[in-house]
C-alpha cells in the first residue's frame, strides 16, 4: 500500500502559483515609474528566479507518502523517510484532536505521518482502513 496525500498535493500546487504570480508581477511593476534607481533585465529575471527558489520550496509539500509491506512501514515526510519493522509498531493513531495520522512505537513516541491528512476527507477512512487490515495481517501479536 503506497499512500499520499491529495491536500498536500494541492496545497503545494497552489503554493507555486501564488509564489510564481506575486514574483512575476513585481517583476513587471518594479520598472514602472522612475524611482532614481536604474532596473535592469536581469534585476527582473532576478525576482523571478527568486519565486523559482520560494517554489520549489513549496514542491517540498509533495514529498509525504506512507509505504507499507509485510516488512513494515515507510513513513516519508517533508524532510525525512525512515522505515519502520513491524517488530517495534505498536499501531496506529489518529487522535481527535490531530490532523495528521501518528504511527505508534515503544515508550510512548510516535511518527507523525503527513500523508495520512485529516483534510483527504474522501480517502483518509478508507486508507486508515486498508492500513489496519496490513497491520493485522503483518504485526506481531504482544
Amino acid at each position: 500500500m503506497v499512500v499520499t496525500s491529495t491536500f498536500w498535493k494541492k496545497t503545494a500546487w497552489i503554493g507555486v502559483a501564488v509564489v510564481m504570480l506575486v514574483h512575476i508581477f513585481m517583476a513587471i511593476v518594479v520598472g514602472i515609474g522612475d524611482t532614481g534607481v536604474t532596473i535592469r533585465l536581469s534585476d527582473k529575471l532576478g525576482f523571478i528566479g527568486i519565486g523559482l527558489i520560494f517554489s520549489l520550496f513549496c514542491l517540498l509539500l509533495l514529498r509525504p507518502r506512507v509505504r507499507v509491506n509485510s516488512h513494515g512501514v515507510e513513513v516519508r515526510n517533508i524532510m525525512n523517510a525512515q522505515f519502520y519493522p513491524w517488530e517495534i509498531i505498536h499501531g496506529l493513531s489518529f487522535p481527535s484532536q490531530a490532523r495528521t495520522a501518528r504511527l505508534e512505537l515503544p515508550d510512548f513516541e510516535f511518527v507523525p505521518m503527513l500523508a495520512m491528512h485529516i483534510r483527504d476527507r474522501d480517502t483518509i477512512a478508507h486508507t486508515v482502513e486498508e492500513f489496519r487490515r496490513l497491520e493485522d495481517m503483518y504485526m506481531l501479536e504482544d
